[in-house]
C-alpha cells in the first residue's frame, strides 16, 4: 500500500493515530482515510493482529476497538496520563476480557506487511480471493439497496499449462506477472481485479452492466493476444451481471465462470455473456391454459419454463437469459401435450427419443 510506505516514511505508526494518540496534519489524516477505506473489511481485525497476534473476525474487531478506546480514555483520566493504546489493549483484552493470553507484539513494519499480505497476491500483486470475496459480497449488498447494476468478469489464459509445463514454473510466473501489469492498464482504476486461483483472474466492475464490460474485457483480450502472440497464450472471459443474471454473490461467481468455459469451448481469446433470447408461442385453434418452455437450459423442468400470455399479441412468451450455442427446447402445454416450436427452422434430437428444437445464440448475440 503506497499510503502505508507514506506514513513510514514521514516517521507515523497508524495505530497510533487511528487511537488518538497522534493529532496529525489534514494530509497525514489524507493518508490514513485511504489506508482504512481500503482495508475496511479487515482493517480493525489487523490492528487487534499486530496488538496481540490474536485474530478476530472484523465485527468483533471493530466492536472490541471502540471497547478498548473508551478503556483508554477512562483509565488515562484516572491516572492524569496517556497510557496508550498498547497498555489499553492488552488490559481490556487480558485482564478485562480475558480473551488473551501472553500476547505476542509485532512491530509496526510488521503490521504493515501483514495489512498488505492480507489483501493481496504475492506473486502478481493483485488483490487475492479472500479479499476479492470479502469485497464482493459487500458490494453486492450495496448495489441491491441502490438498485444498480455490477458484473464479474471471469478471465482464464489459453495455452497457459501447456507453457507453464513446458517452460518451467519460472517461466509461467513471469507470463503471470505480465498478465497482472497488463490488467492493471486494461481496466478502470474502479474496478476490482484478483487472482482466483493459478492463471485465473476475476474482476469486479461495480456500476457497470454487461454491455460495457464486453467491450472494456475485449480490449483487454487484444491487449493480452498481442502480448504474448509469439508464444501464442490469449485470454478467455465470461462476464455474468447483477442482478440480470444472478441474484447473490455466490451465484454471481458460478456464472461468470460458467461464460469463460463457455468461451473457451468456442476456441478461446473470447468473451462469453449471458443474452436475452425471446420465445413465443401462437396457439392456432383451443387457447391452452397453460405453457412452459423447457430444454436443457433448464434441465427440462416446467416449473423453471412457465410462458407469460400476452393478451395483446395473443401470444405466450418467455424471456431466456443464454451463454452462446446451440439449446435445445419444446412447449409443453397444459402439461401433458409436447410441441416443437412452429417458428423454429432447425430441430434436433431431445435425448427422449423425440424431436426437439434448437435455438442458436451467437456469442456477440
Amino acid at each position: 500500500m503506497d499510503e502505508l510506505e507514506e506514513l513510514e516514511k514521514q516517521g507515523y505508526e497508524l495505530i497510533d493515530i487511528v487511537a488518538g494518540d497522534i493529532k496529525p496534519t489534514k494530509e497525514v489524516q489524507y493518508l490514513v482515510d485511504r489506508v482504512v477505506k481500503k482495508k475496511g473489511i479487515s482493517f480493525y481485525s489487523d490492528i487487534l493482529f499486530e496488538l496481540t497476534s490474536e485474530r478476530f473476525p472484523e465485527e468483533k474487531a471493530k466492536i472490541l476497538w471502540q471497547e478498548i478506546l473508551r478503556h483508554k480514555y477512562v483509565i488515562s483520566e484516572k491516572l492524569v496520563r496517556n497510557i496508550g493504546i498498547r497498555v489499553a489493549t492488552l488490559d481490556y483484552l487480558e485482564n478485562i476480557k480475558k480473551l488473551i493470553k501472553a500476547p505476542l507484539i509485532i512491530s509496526e513494519s510488521e503490521f504493515s506487511k501483514t495489512l498488505k499480505l492480507s489483501t493481496t497476491d504475492a506473486l502478481t500483486g493483485l488483490f487475492n480471493r479472500r479479499y476479492f470475496l470479502d469485497k464482493l459480497g459487500i458490494t453486492v449488498s450495496e448495489a441491491s439497496v441502490e438498485k444498480c447494476a455490477l458484473c464479474v468478469l471471469m478471465m482464464d489464459l489459453d495455452g497457459f499449462k501447456k507453457f507453464n509445463d513446458t517452460q518451467g514454473h519460472q517461466a509461467g510466473d513471469l507470463i503471470l506477472q505480465e498478465f497482472a501489469h497488463i490488467l492493471r492498464e486494461g481496466f478502470r482504476k474502479t474496478d476490482f481485479i484478483a487472482r482466483y486461483g493459478g492463471d485465473e483472474v476475476v474482476c469486479l466492475l461495480p456500476g457497470t452492466d454487461k454491455l460495457t464490460t464486453k467491450t472494456i474485457s475485449k480490449k483487454v483480450c487484444e491487449q493480452v493476444k498481442t502480448a504474448f502472440s509469439e508464444i501464442g497464450i490469449t485470454l478467455s472471459a465470461g462476464i455474468a451481471e447483477f442482478p440480470a443474471d444472478a441474484a447473490n454473490d455466490e451465484n454471481l461467481i458460478s456464472q461468470a465462470d460458467a461464460a469463460m468455459y463457455r468461451a473457451k469451448a468456442y476456441g478461446g481469446n473470447a468473451v462469453s455473456y449471458f443474452h436475452l433470447a425471446e420465445l413465443s408461442y401462437y396457439p392456432d385453434k383451443t387457447q391452452p391454459a397453460d405453457i412452459a418452455c423447457v430444454g436443457d437450459f433448464n434441465r427440462w423442468n416446467s416449473k423453471k419454463g412457465k410462458m407469460e400470455y400476452d393478451a395483446q399479441s395473443k401470444q405466450w412468451k418467455i424471456s431466456l437469459n443464454l451463454l452462446a450455442g446451440k439449446h435445445k427446447y419444446k412447449f409443453l402445454i397444459d402439461g401433458s401435450k409436447w410441441i416443437t416450436d412452429p417458428k423454429s427452422t432447425e430441430f434436433g434430437d431431445d435425448g427422449f427419443g423425440g424431436k426437439c428444437s434448437l435455438l442458436t445464440v451467437k456469442m456477440d448475440g
